[in-house]
C-alpha cells in the first residue's frame, strides 16, 4: 500500500482538527446559554420539595416565595412580594416568562415557572421567586466546567490520537529507520550480516518505510553476496597462483633444461637434437593446454564462457564424433568401444562445448590408464527425456575420499601429483560448468584400482 504514512498523518490531523473545532463550537454555545441552563438546574433542585407539595394542593410558606395561577390567570395563592391577591386575574404569559422589566425591578431575584398537573392534565402554573445568592454561590466552578467540558474532551481525544500516532511512528517508522542506520554503519565498516527487520509478514506494515527496509535488505543481501563472491574470487586467485606456480614449473623447467642442452651442444647427433626438440614441443603443447584451461575457467567464473545452444539430432552429431575419438584414442595405444541405446532424438546443445566436455573426460581417463592394458568405453542411453552419456575406464581409479572433490577447481588426487601426471586440474570443473549450463547433471563413480566412470545428462 503506497503513501500509507501520508494517509495516516492526514487522517489523524483531520480528526484532531475536527474534534477541536467541534469542541470549541460546543463550548461557545454553552457559554452563550450557560446561565439559563445552570440556573434552571439549580432552581429545579432547590424548589423540588415545595413543588411536590403545591401539586398536591398544599400551599404554605416555604423557603422560597411563589405564586400559584390557574389556567385562566386566576391567582390561587401568593406569598411573594408581587402585589397580587388571591382570586386576582393576571396575564399568564407575562407572569410565567422572564422579561427585561422584571430583571431591572428585581435585580437580586430570579423567576422560574413550572406547569402544575393533576390527574395527568395541566391544572395551572407556579412561579417561584428565588434570591440569586442561593443559586449563584458555588456555580463559578460548575459554570467553568460546564463551558469548557467539550474543549477538555476534545483535547483528551486529540491527545489519545497523538499518542497512538506517536506509538505507530515509533514502531513502524523510527525503529526501522534506526535499524537501517545501524545496519548502514555496519556495512560501511565491512559487516554485511546485520539484518534489518524484514517488513512483509512480520512486525512492520506495508508502508513507505516498509518498502524502504525491504529495498535496503535486498541491497544488503546483494552486497553480502557480492562480498562472498569477491572473497571466493580472491581465494580462487590465490589457488590459481599456487597451482600455476606448481603446475607450470615442471614443463617450464623441462623446456629450459632441454633448450640449454641444445645450446651447450649436449645433444651431439641429429637424432638426439630431434628428440630434444620433440620434448620441447611436447612440453610447450602441455603449457598451451594448461593456459587454455585457465582462460576457459576464468571465463566460466566471470560467466563469459560462450554457450550457444541449438536443436540437433543427437545421433547425427554423436556418431561422427565417436569415430573421430576412436582414431584419437587408438593412436594413444588404448582400446576403445562405444555402445548407443537411444533413438535419434532432438537435443538442445552447444555441439562445440559438449565435444569439449567429452574430450576433457576422455583425456582425464587417459592420464590414469595404462597404455598397454588401458580401455575406455562410452555408453549412451535414453533416460526419460534426457540422454545419459557414461565414459568408463579401467585405470587406477579414484578413492572414495576424493570423489566429492573431483569437480572442484584445481583439485587432483595427491597420488596423481606424486605420479607427476600433467594437467591444470581445471578440466572437470569446466565440464561441470558446461553441463550445468545445459541444464544437465554430471557425476563420478569410482573405486581405487577399479577404474572410474564419469557420466552426464543432456536434454
Amino acid at each position: 500500500m503506497k503513501h500509507t504514512i501520508n494517509k495516516i498523518n492526514l487522517i489523524t490531523t483531520t480528526f484532531i482538527v475536527v474534534v477541536l473545532i467541534l469542541s470549541m463550537i460546543l463550548s461557545v454555545n454553552r457559554y452563550l446559554n450557560t446561565d439559563d441552563r445552570l440556573y434552571d438546574n439549580q432552581i429545579r433542585m432547590l424548589v423540588a420539595e415545595q413543588r411536590n407539595d403545591i401539586e398536591k394542593g398544599i400551599y404554605h410558606k416555604g423557603k422560597y416565595t411563589y405564586m400559584v395561577l390557574g389556567l385562566e390567570g386566576k391567582v390561587k395563592y401568593n406569598n411573594s412580594n408581587i402585589n397580587y391577591k388571591k382570586d386576582d386575574i393576571v396575564n399568564v404569559q407575562e407572569m410565567i416568562q422572564t422579561d427585561q422589566s422584571f430583571n431591572k425591578e428585581q435585580k437580586n431575584v430570579l423567576k422560574e415557572s413550572f406547569i402544575l398537573q393533576k390527574d395527568g392534565k395541566t391544572d395551572g402554573f407556579v412561579v417561584f421567586y428565588i434570591p440569586k445568592d442561593d443559586i449563584i454561590k458555588g456555580t463559578p466552578m460548575n459554570r467553568a466546567l460546564h463551558i469548557f467540558f467539550p474543549i477538555l474532551v476534545g483535547v483528551l481525544l486529540s491527545a489519545i490520537m497523538l499518542i497512538i500516532r506517536t506509538v505507530y511512528s515509533s514502531k513502524r517508522i523510527l525503529y526501522p529507520l534506526r535499524e537501517i542506520s545501524t545496519s548502514a554503519k555496519a556495512i560501511i565498516a565491512g559487516n554485511y550480516n546485520l539484518e534489518v527487520v524484514r517488513t512483509y509478514g512480520r512486525t512492520i506494515g506495508e508502508n513507505e518505510v516498509g518498502d524502504l527496509t525491504y529495498s535496503f535488505e535486498l541491497m544488503r543481501d546483494e552486497l553480502k553476496e557480492k562480498q562472498v563472491r569477491e572473497e571466493s574470487l580472491k581465494r580462487s586467485q590465490q589457488e590459481l597462483i599456487s597451482c600455476i606456480s606448481h603446475d607450470l614449473k615442471t614443463p617450464i623447467s623441462t623446456i629450459k633444461a632441454y633448450s640449454e642442452g641444445l645450446r651447450d651442444g649436449i645433444a651431439k647427433t641429429e637424432e638426439a637434437k630431434a628428440e630434444y626438440v620433440k620434448i620441447i614441443i611436447s612440453k610447450t603443447d602441455l603449457l598451451i593446454g594448461m593456459i587454455n584451461d585457465l582462460l576457459e575457467y576464468s571465463n566460466a567464473q566471470l560467466q563469459q564462457l560462450d554457450i550457444n545452444r541449438s536443436e540437433v539430432y543427437f545421433l547425427d552429431y554423436f556418431i561422427p564424433l565417436m569415430k573421430e575419438i576412436e582414431i584419437y584414442i587408438r593412436q594413444m595405444g588404448l582400446e576403445f568401444t562405444y555402445r548407443i541405446s537411444t533413438d535419434n532424438m532432438i537435443v538442445t546443445i552447444d555441439k562445440k562445448r559438449i565435444t569439449e566436455v567429452i574430450y576433457n573426460i576422455i583425456e582425464n581417463s587417459m592420464k590414469y590408464t595404462s597404455n598397454y592394458t588401458g580401455k575406455i568405453t562410452i555408453d549412451v542411453e535414453r533416460k526419460d527425456k534426457c540422454v545419459l552419456i557414461r565414459i568408463k575406464d579401467n585405470g587406477i581409479g579414484i578413492s572414495s575420499d576424493d570423489i566429492p572433490y573431483v569437480f572442484d577447481k584445481f583439485y587432483r588426487a595427491e597420488k596423481s601429483r606424486s605420479s607427476s601426471i600433467p594437467g591444470s586440474g581445471l578440466g572437470l570443473s569446466i565440464c561441470k560448468y558446461i553441463v550445468n549450463e545445459h541444464g544437465g547433471e554430471i557425476y563420478c563413480k569410482s573405486r581405487y584400482n577399479q577404474g572410474c566412470e564419469i557420466g552426464f545428462t543432456l536434454q
